[in-house]
């Protein structure tokens, strides 16, 4: 059943680099947003992860179980670690000021106040998410040569 664990495992760092690859292309599409909803120009948003930690078996796995009544104890009784998104923060990075008394989000002095999203910080983390992600599908085919190997070994 580690198997299972090992799915599980990846699959939630699959979900929160997913989660964070949408978060970072939303503040690519709001790079140059000044006004919102809120007021005000947009604030970069981060994804905050925690890890989501093993927990100990009541009762272990007996041998004669069928493999489908061990994945619904699997299920009900063990908690498998990984990660999960914990929180948004928003940044604390300073809005940037441009002189355009002409723009109609101009204050008095005629600054307009933009984003704190620098969109090759973005890029970067983005290519980071993104590589994340792979080395998690990778770790997936391994998995999955793993439990194909196994099952094959017991025919």
């Amino acid at each position: 059943m580690a198997f299972l664990r090992s799915l599980d495992t990846i699959g939630s760092a699959l979900t929160a680099e997913r989660y964070r690859t949408d978060v970072i292309l939303q503040n690519i599409a709001g790079a140059r947003i000044t006004r919102t909803p809120q007021g005000g120009p947009y604030r970069r948003q981060q994804v905050v992860f925690e890890e989501r930690p093993f927990s100990a078996r009541e009762k272990p796995l007996s041998f004669h179980d069928t493999f489908r009544h061990a994945c619904a104890r699997h299920n009900q009784v063990v908690k498998s670690g990984g990660v999960r998104v914990q929180t948004m923060v928003d940044s604390i990075n300073e809005f940037k000021p441009v002189f355009d008394p002409t723009h109609p989000d101009a204050d008095d002095e005629g600054y307009v106040w933009y984003p704190n999203v620098d969109t090759t910080e973005e890029m970067t983390d983005l290519m980071a998410a993104t590589n994340a992600y792979e080395l998690n599908l990778s770790a997936l085919s391994v998995v999955r040569a793993m439990i194909n190997k196994s099952l094959d070994m017991g025919r």
